[in-house]
């Protein structure tokens, strides 16, 4: 028969909530009154009574209190301080190397932080930020530069969202600009924006001098920055005075100043002038079909209204002033959609936007790696701090045997590892003061770090702190605050502490991200290299490219030419509408009249002499030549090879086919060989080219490689002396590499990460092997006195750190491979993933686990025995 007992849930109800000394004096009681009501009374009555007696024993003066041993917390809290200060101090190395992984980890990340706070706050500065919308386009089926989404609108559109859509408080038609404004025949060129009336109603900005309200009312308004009417008018008052700008006739006044735009905004300006200092808005204006799209359209929406409303009516206004006769031959179907201002900065993908854009898969990107790096330092101090338990293990025991409880001795050690990383943090702002600089200028952002600048940087520093601590310090605080007295002080040999599967996890893990972020380096800087050495089908060194600024200038090609030919390091010139790496213009053709389909084709106008410029290869036919009048007159073109294909043709057979082009038969009559004319993200697409001076916007020079400061310096000469425009000049290979200046960055940023991770993985190898080395000092004496070799005891130091290694390696594989084969598809022209990448991302992890090792391996192997062993 099952022995009798009282319910056990009652007797623990008691050791809870009553003190100690009372608890085993009223359990005694009441288990002799549960034995003696069993034989007088039922069982069920027995335990039913006992339940009663428990219950009744709840009151206050039975209560469990507070341990009486009220330590003063001051002086507990400066003996855990004063115990980690000697520990730092007595642990030089181990102190050393965790406060530097740390710091390492803490200004990556806090370097990215500021770079990531910095882009979000773009345009933000605007008080009615919130209700700030840009109008965008999509048109099926035109797909340009990889997308068929624009940001270009129609003049008309912002007029009409004033009248028509009730969802609109203000609404304005912006356009870039840039040209020389003139002052008492001083001339600067300058960057600005043309706007309409309603400009500063929607972007609200403060004036310095003059009236939001009226400063754009007159169509000869022009508003400038205030330190552009600083270097024009010095101290004069410029309210009132009178400019010139470009070749319009009549004068501008200025009638407002208003601040320089913050390093944060979106779009820069030096000045503000009226739309309708150009002909063509002033045209376009009166017009009633939509069908020219080269403004941008801002909007401030209604504080009740909604996106969703107002998108809905701009079907109806498509309808309404899309008109039939402008859309005959338009394929493509247009769609409107609003975006706010801020979101606006991280859109990537859309056709001719305005300003700087930012990229928020590449903000995702360093503020993972960034957060990984110093996850690589927290574990770091856990390796480190759990390998080094062993040494701490009497201290935990004494504790305890004196009266310490668990939660005490876990907020001892998480004391420590915030202590430490705060030390860290000090010398982690220092680190950041001195990095960022360089980094600004890797990503070309004003990134700044000014303690006192936010109220909140501060207070965010200690929160990091207080985090890093507890998530470097978590894990060997509990498992060294479990250890029973009893076990840590009956031997006099270390006592193993739970977990170090854990710690070989984390080490392996290290590794994995170290090994990962080598290989993404070895792809990305393989994949820049092959940008920079790939065929381009034309020659992009020795080319000097100059911005035709001055619109007179496209009628003295000839007399420039010919003196710039008069120096002997330039060998040809030509105009173009554009760089052949960057054309971005397309339009519409059909093969034949007869045809309803067309086909989308970009386009390029250019001038005498470009083959030779670029160096391109002509495949069929023959080049354009001024003494052929129908070249001339645009009669004939030259297309690409892959525009040939597109058409039909093979290069030969294309030779003297036509196709339709504004209405009018061309003919073609040559075919050139292929070349990279938008960056390779993106396929080659179909091109025409043809003869046009008229809207040059570059003048390309080849000169010789030599010599090259003097030949700039005679082009200079030359120019200046047909135009009072500034001369700029840049390399056409500079501008080649713009197309890709985001995989640079990536690039030199992902090496920074590497470099830093590599470094942190090394410092925690090196400190966890120094402390493995010193815990086998015994045995390897031993080994030696037993005739062990040198070799044979730096492979048996080495071969469990080895193994970890390569565990991390295989684990790196497929997540590197996943990674970068991923980042790879954004190129239409890439490299491919090869094992020797892999095989030199491993190489390099078995290289730093070796350097970090093998020092302290040989220097253990070679100890006289007699030393370690002396005390046995």
């Amino acid at each position: 028969m099952e022995e009798l007992k009282p319910p056990a849930w009652a007797n623990k109800l008691l050791r809870m909530f009553l003190r100690d000394e009372l608890a085993e004096e009223v359990q005694g009681d009441l288990e002799e009154k549960f034995y003696v009501d069993v034989k007088s009374k039922s069982v069920f009555r027995a335990k039913l009574n006992y339940w009663f007696q428990v219950f009744n024993y709840m009151r206050p003066f039975a209560f469990r209190k507070k341990k009486s041993t009220q330590l003063n917390q001051y002086d507990m809290f400066q003996n855990y301080f004063k115990i980690a200060s000697r520990n730092l101090l007595k642990q030089k190395l181990y102190s050393g190397i965790n406060i530097a992984g740390l710091a390492l980890g803490l200004t990556c990340f806090m370097v990215i932080l500021l770079y990531v706070q910095h882009e979000f706050s773009y345009d933000r500065f605007y008080p009615n930020v919130q209700r700030i919308y840009r109008v965008y386009q999509k048109q099926a089926g035109n797909e340009f530069m990889g997308t068929d989404y624009f940001a270009v609108t129609p003049a008309q559109l912002a007029r009409v969202m004033m009248e028509e859509c009730p969802e609109v408080a203000h609404a304005t038609s912006v356009q870039r600009t840039s040209g020389l404004l003139s002052h008492n025949d001083a001339n600067f060129w300058q960057e600005g924006i043309a706007a309409d009336a309603e400009f500063f109603n929607v972007f609200r900005v403060s004036f310095n001098e003059g009236n939001p309200q009226t400063a754009l009312q007159d169509g000869r308004s022009i508003v400038l920055t205030q330190t552009l009417a600083q270097t024009v008018f010095g101290d004069q008052d410029p309210i009132g005075k009178a400019f010139r700008y470009q070749d319009v006739a009549e004068d501008f006044i200025v009638t407002g100043i208003i601040p320089d735009p913050p390093a944060n905004a979106s779009f820069k300006y030096s000045f503000v002038i009226h739309l309708l200092y150009s002909s063509g808005y002033a045209e376009e204006i009166k017009r009633m079909g939509w069908s020219n799209n080269s403004y941008y359209t801002f909007f401030e929406l209604r504080e009740a209204a909604t996106v969703s409303d107002l998108e809905n009516r701009f079907v109806s206004l498509l309808k309404k002033y899309q008109l039939p006769e402008d859309y005959a031959d338009y394929p493509f179907k247009d769609q409107y959609f609003a975006q706010s201002l801020t979101d606006s900065y991280f859109q990537t993908g859309i056709n001719f936007d305005l300003g700087q854009k930012g990229n928020l898969k590449v903000i995702y990107a360093y503020a993972a790696v960034a957060l990984i790096v110093l996850l690589l330092a927290c574990v770091n101090y856990m390796n480190l701090a759990v390998a080094r338990s062993v040494k701490r293990a009497r201290e935990v025991g004494l504790r305890k045997v004196v009266g310490a409880v668990r939660t005490q001795l876990v907020a001892q050690f998480l004391g420590e590892s915030i202590l430490i990383a705060l030390f860290a943090l000090l010398l982690a702002i220092g680190l950041t003061y001195s990095v960022l600089p360089y980094f600004a200028q890797i990503v070309e952002r004003p990134v700044e770090f000014n303690l006192l600048a936010n109220p909140w940087v501060v207070p965010a520093l200690l929160v990091l702190v207080l985090v890093v601590g507890l998530l470097s310090g978590s894990y060997p605080a509990f498992a060294m605050s479990s250890l029973k007295p009893i076990d840590v002080l009956k031997t006099k040999s270390d006592v193993k502490i739970s977990g170090f599967s854990l710690q070989q996890f984390l080490m392996v893990f290290q590794f994995v991200v170290s090994t990962v972020l080598i290989f993404s380096s070895v792809v990305i800087y393989r994949q820049l290299n092959f940008m920079k050495n790939k065929e381009l089908g034309y020659n992009k060194e020795d080319v000097v490219t100059i911005w035709i600024r001055d619109r007179a200038l496209r009628d003295k090609l000839d007399v420039l030419a010919q003196g710039w030919q008069q120096h002997p390091g330039v060998l040809n010139a030509t105009m173009t509408t554009s760089l052949p790496a960057d054309i971005s213009s397309s339009t519409l053709i059909k093969k034949a009249p007869a045809d309803k389909d067309q086909m989308a084709i970009y386009q390029w106008s250019v001038g005498n002499d470009f083959q030779n410029v670029f160096g391109m290869e002509l495949v069929a036919g023959r080049t354009f030549s001024k003494a052929i009048n129908s070249d001339l007159l645009q009669e004939n073109f030259i297309i690409n090879e892959t525009a040939a294909r597109a058409l039909g043709w093979t290069a030969e057979e294309a030779i003297g086919k036509q196709f339709e082009y504004n209405d009018a038969p061309r003919s073609v009559i040559g075919v050139v060989k292929d070349f990279h004319m938008l960056s390779m993200h993106l396929p080659i697409q179909p091109l025409m080219i043809r003869y046009s001076e008229e809207w040059g916007r570059f003048f390309a020079i080849k000169i010789k490689p030599t010599e090259i400061n003097e030949t700039l310096s005679h082009i200079e000469d030359v120019f200046k002396k047909n135009s009072i425009y500034p001369f700029e000049y840049r390399f056409l290979s500079d501008e080649y590499n713009k197309l890709y200046s985001s995989e640079l960055k990536l690039g030199e940023v992902f090496g920074f990460f590497t470099i830093t991770s590599i470094v942190i993985a090394s410092l925690g190898l090196f400190g966890l092997a120094a402390f493995t080395t010193s815990q086998r000092t015994k045995e390897i004496g031993i080994r030696k006195v037993l005739g062990a070799s040198v070799q044979q005891v730096v492979v048996i130091l080495s071969q469990s750190f080895a193994w970890r290694v390569l565990a991390a390696f295989i684990i790196a594989v497929p997540l590197g491979w996943f990674a970068m084969n991923s980042w790879l598809q954004d190129f239409a022209y890439r490299i491919q993933l090869t094992w020797w990448m892999f095989a030199l991302a491993g190489l390099s992890a078995f290289m730093v686990a070796g350097i970090s090792i093998g020092y302290l391996s040989i220097r253990a192997s070679q100890a006289n025995p007699v030393d370690s062993l002396r005390s046995e």
